[in-house]
């Protein structure tokens, strides 16, 4: 007999991403909270692993570089490829926090997540 207390389950398909040739591969999954104070901004970096996760609180700018820009609200996912350049990731709110949980597809724990570029924040601040 089949249980009927439930519905089945609905699989709402939220990304499909191809790894780049330039991630390594995967052996170890790490991720992080990472919460972001009003109107904080990232600066601009790169990830020597391609990186996965979702909005869980507020929105946020973010820019790829090679693709328009767009606002990630809450709920969203995003990608961010291997060694491509992120030209934003920032709080939009100037008054409220914002938070997201990131995964990070690694080879070795001793790899770093992500590298700031030269320059980055200041052209985020507006400084160049």
């Amino acid at each position: 007999m089949a249980d009927t207390r439930f519905a089945p389950l609905e699989r709402e398909p939220l990304m499909e991403e191809e790894l780049p040739s330039a991630n390594p591969p995967v052996r170890l999954i790490k991720g992080a909270r990472i919460k972001f104070a009003p109107g904080q901004p990232t600066g601009l970096h790169r990830h020597p692993v391609s990186t996965v996760g979702v909005v869980t609180a507020g929105s946020f700018n973010f820019h790829e570089e090679g693709k328009p820009a767009r606002l990630l609200k809450t709920g969203d996912s995003f990608f961010e490829p291997a060694g491509r350049a992120i030209l934003k990731f920032d709080n939009a709110s100037a008054t409220e926090p914002a938070e997201i949980v990131a995964f990070y597809l690694a080879d070795a724990k001793e790899r770093p997540a992500i590298e700031m570029l030269a320059g980055g924040m200041d052209s985020q601040l507006g400084k160049n």
